[in-house]
């Protein structure tokens, strides 16, 4: 899967964060999974995608967010 800029969504007042792994909308508020990479939280919707990130992050992450 290709890296992609880490987006916000709003929608009548709820913010999501993007999976970086599966691009699935994530509750920042109340997330499955969640992981601090240089200091910076990124959110999963699974275990699974969680993990995957957590072995090669970088592949995951443009260059201007790290």
């Amino acid at each position: 899967m290709n890296s992609f800029n880490m987006q916000r969504f709003t929608a009548a007042g709820q913010t999501f964060e993007i999976d970086p792994v599966c691009e699935m909308k994530v509750d920042p508020q109340n997330p499955p999974f969640k992981f601090l990479y240089k200091g910076k939280t990124y959110y999963f919707c699974s275990k699974a995608c969680k993990h995957l990130f957590e072995r090669v992050p970088e592949q995951y992450i443009k260059a201007n967010e790290t």
